[in-house]
């Protein structure tokens, strides 16, 4: 049976992975852009990660943010262990871990100017999440950002009872939690097809079963075998954090502050006539149907009431064009509406992004921007961000390159270790930058083509990664089947190497990641 720390699995280690929100640039984006002053990085900062598990995200930060200080709390000595490994592989000497719980951590730990927890705060008790409170009350600098994930309702709501059910039935198998996942999935999955009344009453949760026997058991053990799990809603977390003297500012991703990105048209008008941004949030929860979300907090909030003072406070940050070769009108579905962002202003961004980072008060000075009021410039360039037109960056980034040789190095340590290990994992890897601020993922195969490009460079390419993919176990699809002729596979290796070279390492040269010869 699981060891449990007030309820939490602790007998099987968590999945690695990278989570771009939880990024000092997307912290601080964010409260800048719901006019909040964020914490001033250049000269140094503190981050605080509670709840590191396997630690993937705090050290590809700290391997992005070589001035910041980065320390990662988790209660399971496993994961602390697979983290200080990583940590001297990367030679990352501005990163710790502690293995402790919440409620007795060093009291000379100090202050933070960021503290993020995910896939923490719905999955444990309630006394772990006071001493979660008292955390950020006490080691929260003023001014500084509060990032915490949550299951939400009322998306929750129809899927409740999927968790009591796989939870119950776990309870009554033997062995580690895997295999009692194991069996309670396979219950799950019988009672859905002998149709069960709440499957035929409810079938978004019978479609939901589907997706659970995709995702790694490891996840699933630990989303739903805690002893505590629960779903909030956005006014409850609000009202816990704000008696630590925290205020909500924001969330991510970026588009979930537009409401109009959020909402459709014909809710919109209810919004137009709330002011109250935490009734906002409600509404807004209710009208997307949201069921987990990222929210920012923050103590003692300095408020920039108009544009200048962003260009003054909080003008570091670089916006850039998100991917080569975008045109306008430009279209997105976020999963709710579709928006269209069109016409001279955004082409006049376009044009100028394409050519590299540039920050907001540079914008105010090309040319083509000059009739634009700094407000109506600000609007266009955080709704393009929160669209997926323009990216956010800690740093400039560089314009596309118009061709790369396909002798290239790496210069960090943290990288060189993470596509030594990871490529051809099974899960996509996550590789620093320094120049954005953070970690930028790519397909475990295409990690594998850098690793040979790194290594040996591209004489013999093709047939190099096609022996380690042969060696790895695993297999190329096509059209939903393995491809077992040898030839056939070996001309979807050479697409995928030459695909590979042509769009995604230049954009890996762009970000800083990778430098060419």
């Amino acid at each position: 049976m699981a060891a449990p720390a007030e309820g939490y699995i602790t007998d099987v280690s968590y999945i690695p992975g990278f989570y771009p929100n939880m990024a000092p640039v997307a912290m601080r984006y964010v409260a800048t852009l719901n006019r909040v002053k964020p914490p001033a990085v250049s000269q140094g900062f503190r981050y605080l990660e509670l709840g590191c598990g396997l630690g993937r995200a705090l050290t590809t930060l700290a391997a992005a943010n070589p001035q910041g200080e980065f320390v990662g709390v988790d209660v399971n000595p496993d994961h602390t262990a697979v983290v200080e490994k990583e940590i001297a592989a990367g030679q990352l000497s501005n990163a710790r871990v502690l293995t402790a719980d919440f409620g007795r951590l060093p009291a000379d730990l100090g202050q933070f100017e960021f503290i993020a927890l995910h896939g923490v705060f719905s999955w444990v008790s309630q006394d772990v999440r006071d001493q979660i409170l008292a955390i950020a009350k006490e080691r929260l600098a003023p001014g500084g950002l509060l990032l915490v994930s949550y299951n939400a309702m009322p998306g929750w709501a129809h899927l409740q009872p999927i968790r009591g059910i796989l939870r119950q039935y776990a309870a009554l198998r033997q062995g580690d939690s895997l295999q009692r996942m194991r069996d309670a999935l396979a219950y799950l999955v019988y009672i859905r097809d002998k149709q069960a009344k709440y499957f035929i009453d409810n079938p978004r949760a019978a479609a939901y079963v589907d997706g659970l026997l995709k995702q790694d058991v490891r996840y699933l053990a630990h989303e739903y075998l805690n002893e505590h799990w629960t779903s909030f809603y956005f006014s409850d977390v609000a009202g816990m954090f704000g008696t630590a003297g925290l205020a909500f500012v924001g969330s991510l991703p970026v588009f979930t502050n537009f409401w109009d990105l959020c909402v459709r048209p014909e809710f919109q008008e209810l919004f137009r006539t709330t002011s109250n941004r935490l009734v906002t949030e409600a509404h807004k929860d209710f009208c997307a149907n949201t069921a987990f979300r990222w929210d920012v907090y923050a103590k003692a909030p300095q408020v920039m009431p108009e544009v200048a003072d962003r260009m003054r406070e909080a003008d570091d940050f670089y916006f850039h064009v998100s991917r080569p070769g975008i045109t306008l009108p430009y279209q997105v579905n976020l999963g709710v509406v579709t928006s269209t962002v069109q016409g001279p202003v955004y082409q006049a961004l376009l044009d100028a992004l394409s050519a590299g980072g540039l920050r907001l008060s540079e914008l105010a000075a090309v040319k083509e921007l000059a009739g634009t009021t700094p407000a109506d410039l600000a609007r266009a360039v955080d709704a393009g961000v929160a669209m997926g037109l323009f990216d956010v960056a800690a740093g400039p980034v560089m314009s596309q390159p118009a061709d790369i040789s396909a002798t290239v190095s790496l210069a960090s340590p943290f990288n060189r270790a993470i596509l030594a290990t990871d490529a051809l994992g099974g899960r996509p890897v996550a590789l620093a930058s320094g120049t954005t601020g953070t970690g930028h993922s790519l397909g475990d195969f295409d990690a594998a083509i850098l690793h040979e490009l790194l290594e040996q460079g591209s004489a013999g390419l093709v047939a190099r990664v096609d022996e380690r993919l042969a060696k790895s176990g695993r297999s190329l699809q096509k059209e939903g089947k393995p491809v077992a002729d040898t030839a056939e596979r070996l001309q979807l290796v050479e697409q995928a190497c030459d695909a590979f070279v042509k769009t995604s390492l230049p954009q890996l040269v762009r970000l800083g990641i990778v430098m060419p010869a």
